[in-house]
């Protein structure tokens, strides 16, 4: 794997308001139940109102909330000044970012598959967001924002249990979302930590998914990443491991396949998730300045 070099230092330095994007809260509903997430807007949406972006969903890990990844509309974290930088240099695209929560009210019947989900059983609320995705926040967020409208233009990443999130919305939601960032997580299907202790069936679910939704390989890109010092490292590394060993459905991105795997030498903390994020994006959605692996 190539060397890790960890973010500039200047990805950490806020820019001029005037030359920034904006951040604000955003409303919706699902099935009736008022939902809050937080929203990145890129300043070339203020210059260019035809302008249309792809769109950033990113999902918190287990006791966070949708102000995590930003740190509220205050940008405490280096998320929004990196955006910003990125941007403005031409590494990425003008993109959206949303933030939304998997946290919810108790409810019954609320998931297609019968799952009761509990308030504060994020396992539960995890393998079902997707259908919230699908169904109420990719239309909200693309009646009230300039974005493609497109599956192309989609990417959804999370940390921790925002990384299970993930794999489970390319598992049960893949047909809405083409690009996958999960960050220092495996998939749950079978059980906790199932990428380590049932790897083969943790993996055969994801592609038991993917082949139910009707797509191909080529429809679907996965940017797969966690540190050495990472707890989730021992479930992630064998996980990935054998989707590698999966195909048609997973192949390594650098043999021109849909699968990226890095190993940073951090630990399971946001600090690392800037670092993959700015891995990741330029991949994702490229602007003039970068190119896509």
């Amino acid at each position: 794997m190539p060397e890790w070099k960890r973010i500039p230092e200047r990805y950490r330095v806020p820019v001029d308001p005037a030359e920034g994007g904006t951040l604000e809260v955003f409303s919706y509903e699902d099935r009736g139940i008022g939902r809050r997430a937080l929203v990145y807007l890129p300043r070339a949406c203020r210059k260019d109102p035809a302008l249309r972006c792809p769109v950033l969903y990113l999902m918190h890990g287990g006791g966070g909330n949708e102000e995590e990844f930003f740190g509220g509309t205050s940008a405490s974290t280096p998320l929004k000044s990196m955006l910003d930088r990125m941007i403005g240099e031409g590494t990425v695209s003008p993109v959206i970012v949303v933030t939304p929560t998997f946290n919810r009210p108790a409810e019954e019947g609320v998931d297609p598959e019968a799952v009761r989900v509990h308030a504060g059983d994020a396992a539960a609320l995890t393998a079902v967001f997707w259908r919230e995705l699908e169904e109420s926040l990719i239309p909200a967020v693309d009646r009230a924002f300039p974005t493609t409208g497109t599956r192309d233009a989609r990417a959804f990443g999370g940390f921790s249990m925002g990384a299970e999130c993930t794999w489970s919305v390319l598992c049960r939601g893949g047909r809405a979302v083409r690009y996958y960032l999960p960050m220092s997580g495996d998939f749950w299907a079978v059980s906790v930590k199932g990428g380590k202790d049932h790897t083969a069936e943790t993996c055969g679910r994801l592609i038991d998914g993917i082949r139910a939704n009707g797509l191909r390989p080529e429809d679907y890109r996965v940017f797969a990443v966690t540190g050495e010092e990472d707890i989730a490292c021992e479930a992630m590394r064998p996980m990935v491991g054998e989707l590698m060993n999966r195909a048609p459905w997973f192949r390594d991105a650098e043999e021109g396949g849909n699968l990226t795997w890095r190993l940073s030498p951090g630990w399971h903390a946001y600090e690392w998730c800037w670092d993959y994020i700015a891995l990741a994006l330029p991949v994702f959605f490229p602007g003039p300045a970068g190119t896509r692996d």
